[in-house]
């Protein structure tokens, strides 16, 4: 997606009749709220972990499949977040280099490959039923909102875009892994606090293990 959350208008087409209204302002405060709703959920559901005694696995036991696919994720949702906004130029164009190229969310797409690999890390069926639940609903409507905004602003470029690029299942493309990729939009985009909450997210898992 080539404009992020923080700089759309997340004003939901609220059709007529009261339950269609309600159903439109429920969508659009779960939008708006979702990343601080997710933390809560998340928090609630890692106290639950530490509070039945789960024990997350180990970080660094590579002969651990569950260890190993979990850090790859995180690590992997985490660069593909990275060359995603190094590359956006919000309110500016339609982003379609690099993984634009690919997907057309493949910042949602990281952040989702990050969640799966904290679960395998955690390995709590109730985590991933989460994410395949509640959250992927909320990312969904954003998603849905988000192009709505899109179509609107570039009219020309979107229909073709969104016909031939995906929404989150990549379909094998020529891509480069440059495509004007500037560390000052990267930086801009605050994509350091997800670098810096993510490190401090894998050091609490191996400090829980060891407890």
């Amino acid at each position: 997606m080539a404009v992020p959350s923080s700089s759309i208008s997340t004003q939901i087409p609220v059709e007529s009749g009261p339950s269609l209204k309600l159903l439109g302002v429920l969508a659009e405060f779960l939008i708006r709220r979702r990343i601080l709703l997710s933390g809560i959920m998340f928090g609630l559901l890692i106290a639950g972990d530490v509070a039945f005694g789960a024990k997350p696995h180990d970080l660094v036991n590579f002969r651990d499949p569950l260890s190993v696919v979990g850090g790859l994720l995180v690590v992997s949702g985490l660069a593909l977040r990275s060359w995603a906004v190094g590359i956006l130029r919000k309110d500016q164009e339609l982003t379609t280099t690099g993984p634009y190229r690919l997907i057309r969310n493949p910042l949602y797409v990281g952040s989702f490959l990050m969640m799966f690999g904290f679960c395998a890390l955690i390995n709590d069926a109730y985590n991933i039923a989460f994410i395949l639940g509640p959250m992927l609903l909320i990312y969904i409507l954003k998603v849905r909102q988000e192009e709505r905004v899109l179509s609107a602003k570039f009219p020309a470029q979107w229909s073709e875009y969104a016909k031939s690029t995906p929404r989150f299942f990549p379909r094998p493309a020529r891509v480069s892994l440059t495509a004007d990729w500037r560390a000052a939009q990267w930086m801009r985009s605050r994509e350091y606090q997800a670098l810096g909450t993510t490190i401090l997210a894998l050091v609490a898992i191996k400090v829980w293990h060891l407890v």
